[in-house]
């Protein structure tokens, strides 16, 4: 049994040209915490770690990556999202009678068609291992009790490894058009997830404003607009402390550099930057500061960034990070 989504015209999309809509879309947590790389790195292999996660990217030549990748692997995850009656034995297929009709779905114009293509293909062509370990102090086990290398202890370290390889698609086809001057159009293409992916993005994803998150022009940006709205989802009354080198590690890390003090400096200012603009013009009510000293950001709560109508929550809090 098939599950097939059809994506609306243009014209039932935008009722009112003149004015934007406003959508909820999803993001997988694991994205948030561990992202796609923020350019193309033209290498088949990506691994990004942040705390007690592991994320590896394999493809066959290239991983997804920047600002259209982010968009388009937030409509392939809104979709799993909504098909929350999945039980394990539908498959969900997205069918597209061309190229433009993914394109209004995803609220760009005619122009990015080449981008979204092109992160499409990678798509298709790539999974991620995602590794989480969860870390505990436990009383020791009987079974070590009398193990030397235990004598003493009263309690011992205890790692869970969660680990799996998640391809995003199970199969992807379209019918190519070539016209007279040998210009390739892309028409008439459908996607079918993979049940993994659709698993993991059903119980670990989060709610954002999926037109705001459209209209930041960095990668950088969707990053931590997205970071923002998972971590206000269960923020309390005590404002969360994230120290500078934490920051820089999650979202800009430094790499190959002789000063890597001064890189950091110069990858903080740059998202001190971005935050900025971020609250200007796309999270007015961002209840965020830096400290004066430098030494990190302060968050606290604030409302949430998604649509008044929003009333379910996917988020998974994995670690106290």
């Amino acid at each position: 049994m098939e599950k097939t989504i059809r994506t609306s015209s243009q014209k039932e999309l935008f009722e009112d040209q003149t004015a934007e809509i406003h959508k909820r879309s999803f993001i997988p947590s694991v994205f948030i915490s561990a992202a796609l790389p923020l350019r193309d790195t033209k290498r088949n292999v990506f691994i990004r770690k942040y705390n007690n996660i592991t994320m590896k990217l394999s493809g066959a030549e290239r991983v997804p990556y920047g600002k259209y990748g982010r968009l388009l692997l937030s409509i392939l995850t809104t979709h799993a999202v909504q098909e929350k009656n999945l039980d394990g034995q539908n498959d969900i297929i997205l069918r597209y009678e061309s190229l433009q009709q993914l394109l209004d779905e995803m609220q760009l114009p005619r122009q990015r068609g080449k981008d979204v293509m092109e992160q499409l293909e990678c798509f298709r062509e790539c999974s991620f291992i995602y590794e989480e370990v969860q870390t505990r102090y436990i009383k020791t086990p009987s079974l070590f009790e009398n193990d030397p290398d235990f004598e003493g202890m009263e309690k011992v370290k205890a790692e869970k490894i969660s680990t799996g390889l998640i391809p995003f698609f199970e199969a992807m086809q379209y019918i190519r058009i070539t016209d007279k001057n040998e210009n390739r159009k892309n028409m008439a293409f459908e996607i079918k997830l993979a049940v993994p992916f659709i698993k993991l993005s059903q119980k670990h994803s989060v709610p954002i404003n999926y037109t705001e998150y459209k209209n930041i022009s960095s990668a950088l940006g969707k990053d931590l607009y997205a970071w923002f709205c998972y971590r206000n989802n269960y923020i309390g009354e005590e404002p969360l402390f994230i120290p500078r080198h934490a920051l820089v590690e999650q979202f800009m890390p430094v790499q190959n550099t002789n000063n890597p003090h001064a890189q950091e400096s110069v990858n903080f200012n740059h998202i001190k930057e971005v935050v900025e603009d971020i609250r200007k013009n796309h999270y007015p009510n961002l209840n965020v500061s830096f400290l004066k000293d430098g030494s990190g950001l302060e968050l606290r709560k604030s409302p949430v960034a998604i649509l008044p109508d929003d009333t379910i929550r996917y988020v998974l809090v994995t670690s106290d990070s």
